[in-house]
């Protein structure tokens, strides 16, 4: 955990299945996460990126696939750049 990163930027997919996840950012070991539900009927054509402020640190992000067994999904999360492209 570092710090210094003010945002990170999250990419979920799929190999043409539908995506269905849960992403929450959890501040601090007291805190209530902030949730985000993810439904995409196709990941691989419709791929979901977001970039979300992580102020303050320690911050964790996590993202649990909600969808059934059979339509695993791929998840990358990293630090979001100034210049808008992650690194």
């Amino acid at each position: 955990a570092n710090p210094a990163i003010e945002s990170v930027q999250v990419l979920l997919k799929t190999e043409g299945r539908p995506l269905d996840a849960d992403v929450e950012l959890w501040q601090g070991p007291d805190n209530t996460p902030h949730k985000m539900r993810v439904y995409v009927e196709d990941g691989a054509l419709r791929t979901f990126n977001a970039v979300i402020g992580t102020p303050r640190g320690p911050n964790t992000v996590a993202i649990r696939n909600i969808g059934q067994l059979e339509f695993p999904l791929d998840a990358v999360v990293r630090p979001d750049r100034d210049d808008g492209l992650a690194a």
